[in-house]
Parts: structure tokens; sequence; C-alpha cells
């Protein structure tokens, strides 16, 4: 019985010795996983986050600073681009070991010290942190003071480093606090726009979008030096990386690349080159062209004018974010579906908007009240469709009408913004934080006052 027992165990010792050298050699594979495993399967994984600098779908398109320059690199390399989109920072690490990603797309600053974990891109972007905060006539302008008060930021990230670093260099602790649903910093300058909480901090670029949304936010107060973004990958991605740094080299001073920065950041909201005088007695200079479009559809062409000035003022030559233009503010991809280009004519661009709407309230037709299903048509067309389907879901996993806009959708739209409710399982669109409920608003009231 001794001898048998014994030799159970080296056998367990054995076994356990095999197994345990199967998982060193699949790890090691992993690890050694480079361009030739990417090319084979066709398709390159990237780990990223759902916010404006990084990947996020908004009127039915997948967009994002980060997102636009992969999903170049892939095409110019024919690989499909497969999005996974992560809550916690610490996971882009692990599921880069694990080979369920290839490269990790988050508004990343390089870091020394991280070549056992990551190895960076060539650099593609350089901004630096601010303090975002709501004006008052007591603004924090020194990084100083901020000893003083609570400022509120996302475990893990960059932003917590560099308060870290701060509470060293002015020699006092900073209160610094975290919220559950590990928020991204988009989600924390809402709340700072809401008056929830008072302070947090942000890369300038990304708080130059929110601020544009929020003109009550504040973004002056410089808090580090310029930091330098990059992608990241697995150390023994090497070939990857001479791939990337390659394109990134050439692309970063392209025209394109110029175009994909004013995109995002520097975009132009109106271009005053043409100027057009409103007749007497008119609302536009347009009133003809309004009402012949309408009439095809059998609509009230004072809302298809209300529509057009909430988007541009009606300016034929805006721009707006996201690459948006003209008097009825298309976006890049939906624009060509209707037939409007930026350079088309205005007749062109308010014919192309009325079927536009027309297209999306045929899809709202089981809703019978007009003022209600005016409402979901007029917030799908600022936020897309999708958005505001998953304000439906919201609602009737909530017990709410989903039909019904008032205290019911419209709530739930307000809700994407939550990282509670924009990962919910039965949200397919992710974070909403544009102001669908805000315009949808507008534009009836502005009609009301039309009519």
């Amino acid at each position: 019985m001794r001898f048998n027992s014994i030799r159970y165990i080296l056998i367990w010792v054995l076994l356990g010795g095999f197994i345990a050298s199967c998982s060193e050699k699949t790890e090691r594979k992993i690890q050694a996983k480079d361009w030739l495993h990417i090319t084979q399967a066709g398709k390159l994984t990237v780990l990223t986050e759902n916010s404006t600098l990084s990947f996020f779908e908004f009127k039915g398109k997948r967009m994002g600073f980060e997102y636009e320059i992969l999903d170049t690199f892939c095409r110019a390399h024919g690989l499909k681009l497969e999005v996974k989109v992560l809550e916690k920072i610490e996971d882009y690490e692990t599921l880069l070991k694990k080979g369920e990603g290839d490269i990790v797309a988050a508004n990343l600053p390089v870091e020394i010290n991280q070549g056992d974990h990551f190895s960076y891109s060539l650099p593609y972007y350089q901004t630096y942190q601010v303090l975002v905060q709501r004006k008052s006539d007591s603004l924090l302008r020194e990084p100083a003071y901020l000893s003083k008060e609570t400022v509120y930021v996302r475990k893990h990230s960059a932003y917590e480093k560099r308060l870290q670093a701060l509470e060293q260099e002015v020699g006092e602790e900073i209160n610094v606090r975290y919220q559950r649903n590990l928020p991204l910093a988009e989600d924390l300058i809402e709340e700072v726009a809401n008056g929830r909480i008072n302070f947090t901090l942000a890369h300038e670029n990304q708080a130059r979008v929110a601020k544009d949304k929020h003109a009550n936010l504040d973004i002056d107060t410089r808090i580090s030096f310029e930091q330098r973004i990059a992608f990241a990958m697995r150390p023994r991605s090497k070939v990857l990386k001479e791939k990337m740094d390659a394109f990134l080299k050439q692309y970063i001073t392209s025209d394109a690349f110029a175009q994909l920065k004013k995109k995002y950041f520097d975009y132009i909201q109106t271009d005053n080159a043409e100027i057009r005088l409103t007749p007497r007695g008119a609302l536009s200079p347009f009133d003809a062209i309004f009402k012949a479009a309408a009439k095809k559809y059998n609509w009230d062409w004072k809302m298809l004018a209300a529509v057009a000035f909430i988007e541009s003022r009606f300016n034929p030559n805006a721009r707006g974010f996201g690459g948006a233009y003209g008097l009825m503010q298309f976006m890049p991809n939906t624009g060509p579906r209707f037939g409007v280009y930026p350079d088309s004519s205005p007749e062109v661009q308010i014919n192309g908007g009325m079927r536009y709407l027309a297209s999306v309230n045929r899809r709202w037709s089981a809703i019978e009240d007009e003022r209600t299903r005016m409402c979901f048509v007029f917030a799908s067309y600022n936020a897309g469709m999708g958005h505001i389907e998953d304000a439906q879901r919201l609602a009737k996993a909530a017990g709410l009408d989903p039909n019904l806009w008032e205290g019911n959708v419209k709530l739930m739209v307000k809700k994407l913004s939550d990282p509670e409710f924009y990962r919910s399982d039965v949200v397919r669109c992710g974070a909403y934080r544009g102001n669908a409920t805000g315009y949808a608003t507008a534009v009836l009231s502005l009609y009301d006052r039309w009519k």
C-alpha cells in the first residue's frame, strides 16, 4: 500500500510539472504573438474605452480619435479592426498577456519603467492635464491650492498619478476621491458640469470637447507638463510595433491626420464666408426651399426650418464635431446616403435633411401621438437611432413605458452618461454624453414660436 501511495504521489508531481510546463509554454507563445499571427487571423484587436478620444458610437457610426487612427492603419494593411471596450484600467495588461487583444488605445501617456508591461508606439499626440471646474468668481488657478479641495479621478489613472506627484511637489496631501462604477474622465467631467462634484482632471483636448457641450466649465488651469500619448502593445510584439511606428511616422505629418485633429478637437462651429440676408417677414433665406422640401413628405415646413436653425443657425457652411457639415449637420457617413456632401448647395442639403427626417419618422411610426413621436424623431436625428433605442430598452427594464417620452425614455437618455446605466447588458451602443433631450425640446419650442 505504501508503495502504491508513493507511486501515486510521484505521478501527480510529474503530471503537475507537465501541466505547469505546458502552461508556461502557452503563456510564452501568447506573449510572442506578433504580426504574423495578426495577419493570419486577418484582424487587429484593440482594447479601448468608451470615450471621445478612444472609441464611441454616434449617429450609427463607430468613431473616436484613436479608433480612426487604428482603422486607417488596418485598412492600409488589409486588416479588420476588432474592438473590445473595457471598464478597468488594470484589465488592459491582463488581456494583452492573455492574447485577447493586440494593442491598447486608451489615451495613454507614455510612462517610464513600464518595459515589462507595455511597449509603446511612436507618440502621435501631445497634450497636458487640466483642472476641470465650474465657472465662478473664485476659480482655482494654482495647482498647489488643491490641497484644500476634494478632487475626483479615475482609480489607477494617469490623473491619479499626477495628483500623487503633485502632493510630493507641494508637500501637502490632496483629498483624492473615487466613485463607484469606475467612471471615465468624461463621466467625471459630466459630474462637474452638473454640479455633483467640484473638481476633476482631464487631458486638455478631451476637456475642450466637453467644454463645447457645457458652457459652464472652466479648463484653463494647467496641472501638468506636456505628455506624449501613444498606443501600447506586448513587449514582444516587435514587428507590430515596427509596422505601427512606420505607419505613424508618415501619418502624423499628413493632411489626413491634420483633418482628423480638426474633426475632433479644432472643428469650426461656424464659417461666415457666405452671408445670406433674410428677407423681411421670412424665417430664413431658404424659406422657399424648406416649403418645397417639406411639401413632398406632408411635413410642416416650419418644423424642418426649426431643425436647420438649431443645427446650424441657417449656415450652409457650418462645421461641427466629428466632421458634421452644412445646414442640417450631416455626418460624413450619413450625408452621402442622402446625396449630401460638404460642398452641396443649400437646396440639396435641405432636401437631404428632409429625406433623413422622414426616414427616422417612419422608424418611429408605431408611436401614435404626433408630439411624442416628434420627440423621438428629433432626439434620434441628434444622437442617432441606436442611443434612443438603448434608452427605450433601459426604460422597459426599469418598468417604464418605452413608447412615452416625458418621464420615461427621456429620463433614460439622460442616464446613458452614467456608467451604471451605459454598461447595462441591454445597452448596445455604449455611453451617450450628448444633449439629445435638450435638442428635441429646443426644436419643438422654436417650432411652437413660429407656427
